[in-house]
């Protein structure tokens, strides 16, 4: 129920496209919260999980509109590079192609390789699955080239069709997966996907192997159901806090599909861009031996939002401390306003704004803090000043 809710928001805040701007200062609720004991983030720096692929410079791709798989008005996607449909090695425009045929609905562009594939731009990211992950036609080497699963260019499945979304490992490197798309219509993807995929996000799901903090090696920093989300996240561009633009952030599913929500929920502002601080890294909260909710790719800190009209709000210029009505700017209200409001949708488990302390100071840190978990929050979401204001 609540995902078909945040959908007719979405519809509903679509249709308001060329309609009169809301007015940013909308009042908010001023009810006094109540603080139970716990501790939390303070900001937190992202560790961009960077593609470990190596890229390559090839030429453009092919456009060849026979290539198409077994449904004649299906979408093959972008051709002539890897994952791509193929009759011969002629259709697939880089150096050593090679064209998978038997078992491979289209055909399939593919390559050798021993451990990484070449990507290129307009195509999914690849991948050097293990032979023995692909089907036993497949004439190659230690591995082949396939694409990883993505659901900017397949908004419906994240592969072609004919193709599914499944982990495979790496070749030589079998402790690495990913998820890819191989023949066949069954997918590995979980409900947390399907919603993602049901709110018309683009994202590629992926696997993040389990780290520890340097000072702390004993402690675990999984992500569940990770997932790169794409900007634009339903129309609103990422940016870093300093304005350069993110093509995509880490984040567990869970927290994704809130982030889509948040998004849902200011585009009547005509927010275009949000410019963020982090998701995950691999800490503890500090000055304890707790793992922070960014171990987990389970937070984000939010910077500060740009609107169409230009303007910029963020959290260390426009937030107005220790106030809840009065506000002295359209700016200041707005923030307030917004956070409490994404904690009366029930949207974030978690929500610290610059007023709990001057580590949150330039940030909202926004997290998916499970009922009864690290930092002690019981059958209940949290938003309110530091309770330990004035130590």
């Amino acid at each position: 129920m609540r995902l078909l809710l945040h959908l007719a928001l979405l519809l509903l805040a679509l249709s308001l496209v060329g309609c009169p701007n809301r007015d940013r200062r909308g009042g908010g609720d001023d009810d006094d919260v109540d603080i139970p004991d716990m501790d939390d983030d303070d900001a937190a720096d992202d560790d961009d999980a960077a593609d470990d692929d190596d890229a390559a410079d090839d030429d453009d791709a092919v456009d060849d509109d026979d290539l198409q798989p077994d449904d004649d008005d299906a979408d093959p996607g972008p051709l002539g590079f890897v994952g791509s449909p193929c009759e011969d090695e002629g259709d697939c425009d880089y150096d050593d192609a090679i064209c998978l045929e038997d078992d491979f609905p289209g055909g399939m562009c593919s390559q050798d390789c021993e451990l990484y594939c070449p990507d290129e731009a307009g195509h999914p990211t690849t991948f050097c699955a293990d032979a023995l992950e692909l089907p036993s036609s497949a004439d190659v080497g230690d591995g082949g080239c396939v694409s990883r699963c993505d659901f900017g260019y397949f908004p419906e499945t994240g592969c072609r069709p004919g193709y599914g979304c499944v982990v495979a490992a790496r070749a030589n490197e079998a402790e690495t997966l990913k998820y890819v798309c191989l023949p066949g219509n069954d997918s590995d993807l979980s409900d947390c996907h399907d919603d993602l995929i049901a709110m018309g996000l683009a994202f590629e799901p992926t696997v993040v192997p389990i780290d520890h903090p340097d000072d702390h090696p004993d402690l675990d920093c999984i992500v569940e159901d990770a997932v790169y989300l794409q900007s634009p996240v339903l129309g609103v561009d990422l940016e870093t806090s300093g304005g350069s633009p993110d093509a995509d952030i880490l984040a567990s599913c869970v927290m994704a599909r809130a982030f889509g929500e948040t998004v849902i929920d200011v585009l009547p502002w005509d927010v275009e861009v949000i410019r963020h601080m982090g998701t995950y890294n691999c800490r503890v909260i500090s000055n304890t031996d707790t793992l922070s909710q960014h171990a987990h790719a389970n937070a984000i800190d939010i910077f500060g939002f740009e609107f169409s009209d230009g303007d910029l709000w963020t959290l260390v210029d426009d937030w107005e401390h220790d106030t809840s009505s009065n506000f002295d700017t359209d700016a200041g209200q707005w923030l307030y306003t917004t956070a409490y409001r994404w904690h009366d949708e029930e949207i974030w488990n978690i929500i610290l704004t610059p007023n709990f302390n001057t580590a949150h100071d330039d940030h909202f840190h926004i997290d998916m803090t499970p009922y009864s978990d690290y930092i002690g929050v019981f059958g209940g979401r949290w938003i309110g000043p530091s309770p330990w204001a004035g130590e």
